[in-house]
């Protein structure tokens, strides 16, 4: 899967690669990823996040993440 505008993947990793240098286990990559999956309306949004909505993505995938390990009961 591409991206709707050839632009974007060049500005979103700039911008998450600024966040990245403020938090050093921040993945890109998973991110990037994340964004492939959007529609084209909010792919083009992408680079223009702010360190909040990056935040806010990340806690949503941690918090997914947390989730699918107690269903299937790893913690125990």
């Amino acid at each position: 899967m591409n991206y709707c505008e050839n632009w974007i993947e060049h500005k979103l990793r700039e911008r998450l690669n600024a966040y990245k240098k403020r938090y050093p286990l921040f993945k890109v990559e998973r991110v990037m990823d994340d964004v492939l999956s959007w529609e084209p309306k909010l792919q083009r949004w992408s680079p223009y996040m702010t360190d909040k909505d990056i935040a806010s993505l990340n806690r949503r995938y941690h918090k997914s993440q947390s989730l699918k390990s107690l269903a299937t009961n790893e913690n125990w």
